[in-house]
This record gives structure tokens, sequence and C-alpha cells, in this order.
């Protein structure tokens, strides 16, 4: 299989990460009845829809690991962290609700995974984000 080209990269050069995750999964033959699970948001969706994303990025961002990405402008100060939520016997919190206040005062309400993982949130530099447990959205 000829390994398509990707488009619109806004004329930069992709990082590796974005190149390779291209070159994977632009050359997959139709699987219609595949899933894909998002490994940040643990969300499943048509494997096939992976084919119609013109660049690496897309895909990346689709399966859940385009934070990773160099290529795209990201600023080098830039903090991307997600939380593990543990009882006091450090053993993991699944399917905890918790509300994160953001620096920017934006509260955010999410459910920790199977692992008791939050949700990955970014900042511009070193800054607090504060975890509640136990609160619910409205």
């Amino acid at each position: 299989m000829e390994q398509q080209k990707q488009n619109e990269t806004g004329g930069n050069e992709e990082c590796q990460l974005c190149r390779i995750t291209y070159s994977i999964y632009s050359n997959f033959p139709p699987m219609p009845s595949a899933m894909a699970l998002n490994a940040e948001t643990g969300e499943w969706f048509p494997f096939d829809r992976l084919k119609s994303y013109s660049n690496g990025y897309e895909m990346a961002e689709a399966l859940g690991y385009a934070w990773a990405c160099d290529c795209r402008g990201r600023s080098r100060n830039r903090f991307d962290q997600r939380f593990t939520l543990t009882d006091a016997g450090g053993h993991a919190l699944p399917d905890t609700y918790y509300t994160a206040r953001l620096p920017s005062g934006e509260l955010v309400h999410g459910i920790t995974d199977l692992q008791g993982r939050t949700k990955r949130y970014q900042t511009e530099g070193a800054r607090s984000i504060h975890l509640f447990i136990g609160h619910r959205e409205a």
C-alpha cells in the first residue's frame, strides 16, 4: 500500500509522532466493524473514522494522545497533567465525581476513569489546579 500524503499541516513540518501516526493508520485496510479507543476519554469510535482524517495530528487527537504532539505551535512552557485520585490507602478511586477549578476560575466537572484518573488539564506555565472530590455536575 502506498502512504497517503498528509494535508492541512499549515506548511509546517510535522513532528515524528504525527508522521508515524499518519503512516500507520492511513494504510490500514477498511474495517467496518472495528472500534478504536480514545485513550484519554475512554470513548470508543468507529476505527474507519481514522482514515477520514487528513493528517496525523487529527488522528492522534481522535486516539487521545495529541497532547504529546510537538508540531502544532505548542509552547514549551505548556503544562499538561492528569491526576489520579486515591483513598488514604493509596487505592485508586474509579468512577468518582470531581470538580476541577482551573487557574482561570472555571469549574470543570468530571468522573475518574477505571484507574481513578481525571481528564488531562493544560495550562501555560506552572499553575495550580484544585480538585474537589464528590462534586456532581448540576
